[in-house]
């Protein structure tokens, strides 16, 4: 079984020096099958749109471009570093936000929770993070949330619109300040209105100078980004 990639032109996108990714022969395999690859794709656009069904290795990919997953063979360079040689650095550099095995987040949290742990992961051991107040909440969700409706601390994570729980996920993922933020499942957002929000939100956080990854099974969520600022990587078995 193989794994194959197409990558649309960008249009006018800025050039990065170095390219947000640059992906030579990259693939993971086990010993049954391909997960992914070979791939090859080098991209300085703000916005990748990594597309493929659920089995193509496409969060695998994600996981990888984010020196979460190593790869079996090639190379990929993320902001001009090795994932596997430099994978420290390249964990540093990004954050995730929805992958369901990895930040799903608790129902029964309320949000200032959700917050005040992800506070926590970031601190020190030693030093304790208080609940964080109904201000100190919106200020860290309001720069994602633009302008979606802000989750108030007390409301509870199952209260959340599937727009409104992305979203939160990458809020939260925001808070470690990533210069490159991979992002999956945006199809999970089954409300074509919803996602549509959450698209632009996401390509808000550019203008931040934030890169933004995003993986979806559904080609028609190209549509939803300036095309200028896209590249778009297509994987398929």
């Amino acid at each position: 079984m193989s794994t194959s990639s197409t990558l649309a032109p960008t249009h006018g996108a800025p050039v990065a020096t170095p390219p947000v990714l640059d992906i030579r022969g990259a693939s993971v395999a086990t010993r049954r099958a391909t997960v992914y690859g070979p791939l090859d794709a080098r991209i300085a656009a703000p916005v990748t749109l990594v597309l493929g069904d659920r089995g193509s290795g496409r969060t695998s990919l994600l996981l990888s471009l984010g020196g979460r997953m190593r790869v079996s063979s090639g190379t990929i360079r993320t902001l001009g570093h090795d994932v596997t040689v430099d994978g420290r650095r390249v964990r540093e550099l990004t954050a995730l936000a929805g992958f369901a095995a990895i930040d799903r987040l608790d129902d029964s949290a309320r949000i200032s929770e959700v917050v005040r742990e992800r506070l926590t992961w970031l601190a020190p051991w030693y030093r304790r993070v208080p609940t964080p107040t109904p201000r100190e909440v919106h200020d860290a969700l309001a720069s994602v949330f633009g302008e979606v409706p802000v989750p108030t601390s007390g409301s509870f994570v199952r209260d959340l619109t599937e727009g409104q729980d992305l979203l939160l996920r990458v809020a939260l993922a925001s808070i470690e300040k990533p210069r490159v933020l991979l992002v999956d499942d945006l199809d999970d957002v089954k409300n074509p209105s919803e996602r549509a929000q959450v698209a632009a939100r996401l390509q808000a956080l550019t203008e931040a100078g934030v890169s933004v990854v995003v993986g979806s099974a559904d080609p028609r969520d190209a549509d939803l980004f300036d095309d200028r600022l896209l590249a778009t990587l297509t994987l398929s078995r």
